[in-house]
């Protein structure tokens, strides 16, 4: 099954989990933030936020991410990393913690981190000695959500470590490539130390390999199950559909429901989890408009309705949202040059 991304930001690399963006979410309705504001940033229900084979457009998690740095302040990461308890991450949560070391772990999780990150970014894993550093490459947000998501994805790290390997998943340094917060308090309690240093030339976690206290058993039989559905969400990322596409599916969907009357813009913003304002502005910039869209999408379907000579012309009427098949008639022959009857008997049967 190909997985299935909900806009349009640039090309296919641009997206992140479903999982990641329903954390950030559920941090800022923590924050103070109410729902219908969350779905019209998402310009989708937030109940889809749950399905590990759609991803969401990094774009938008960021703007997500401003929302709640705007609500939580400096804390924002660490309140996302608290909402993000054992299995909200789907696959990539159990990694770590069914590896036999923390290494071992690690790797892992950087192996398989595009399940949930943007495919642009890296995570490295290097052993060095008595060290091991875990460092990520190419973090992809900016301005407010930069700092944010950093120290999400170190705190999750963290969490993750010490809840499968004790004192040895706690990182005896963090490293910050962006500036820090007059008060780390709450990162010193994230992060398990406070040798926390900012304005790096990385983002990195140290852990001391020495710490392990060896003897940890693992199944490497769930081990090799998670690789290979790791492994097979990361391979159905596939091209985003245009936010056209989007609009014109809900747009289609909602004609059958018209029963004659019609269908309104309201209905299909509504569909769309957007305001009706939101729907003309995204119109807008995409070059058309809600008139225009609806010509098309009612020309199509009427084009693949009358190929079926089983569909009675009346029927397709009422699909397209109009009353009297008359009204069908003038449309069509403005569409085609034809008649509604004059098309259909040129179609095979």
């Amino acid at each position: 099954m190909a997985t299935t991304v909900l806009d349009r930001s640039g090309n296919a690399v641009d997206t992140v989990s479903s999982h990641v963006v329903g954390v950030i979410a559920d941090a800022a309705r923590r924050a103070g933030a109410e729902t219908e504001q969350i779905a019209q940033l998402l310009g989708r229900d937030p109940a889809l936020l749950v399905d590990d084979t759609v991803r969401i457009p990094t774009a938008t998690a960021s703007r997500l991410w401003e929302l709640l740095h705007r609500l939580a302040g400096p804390e924002a990461g660490v309140l996302a990393a608290d909402v993000a308890e054992l299995g909200r991450l789907h696959v990539w949560d159990y990694l770590i913690g069914n590896a036999p070391t923390l290494a071992e772990g690690l790797r892992d999780a950087a192996r398989y981190n595009n399940t949930i990150c943007d495919r642009r970014v890296d995570l490295e894993v290097v052993e060095d000695g008595s060290l091991l550093t875990a460092r990520y490459l190419d973090l992809p947000h900016r301005g407010a959500a930069e700092a944010a998501n950093k120290e999400f994805v170190m705190a999750v790290m963290v969490r993750r470590a010490t809840e499968s390997f004790g004192d040895a998943g706690r990182p005896v340094r963090v490293d910050f490539s962006h500036r820090g917060p007059a008060d780390r308090a709450h990162l010193i309690r994230a992060l398990g130390t406070g040798n926390i240093h900012f304005g790096q030339d990385r983002d990195a976690l140290t852990f001391l390999t020495s710490a392990e206290t060896g003897g940890r058993t693992n199944d490497p039989v769930l081990q090799g199950i998670l690789r290979s559905h790791a492994q097979k969400l990361i391979d159905s990322i596939g091209p985003e559909p245009a936010w056209l596409d989007v609009f014109r599916a809900a747009l289609r969907a909602a004609l059958p429901e018209s029963g004659g009357d019609g269908v309104g813009l309201e209905e299909v913003a509504t569909a769309l989890r957007i305001s009706d304002r939101t729907l003309q502005r995204r119109l807008a910039e995409h070059g058309t408009s809600w008139r225009a869209e609806l010509e098309i999408v009612r020309r199509d379907t009427a084009i693949a309705l009358l190929r079926d000579h089983t569909v009675p012309v009346q029927s397709v009427a009422l699909r397209l949202g109009y009353r009297d098949h008359r009204v069908l008639a003038r449309a069509f022959r403005r569409w085609t040059g034809q008649s509604p009857a004059s098309f259909r008997r040129d179609q095979p049967r």
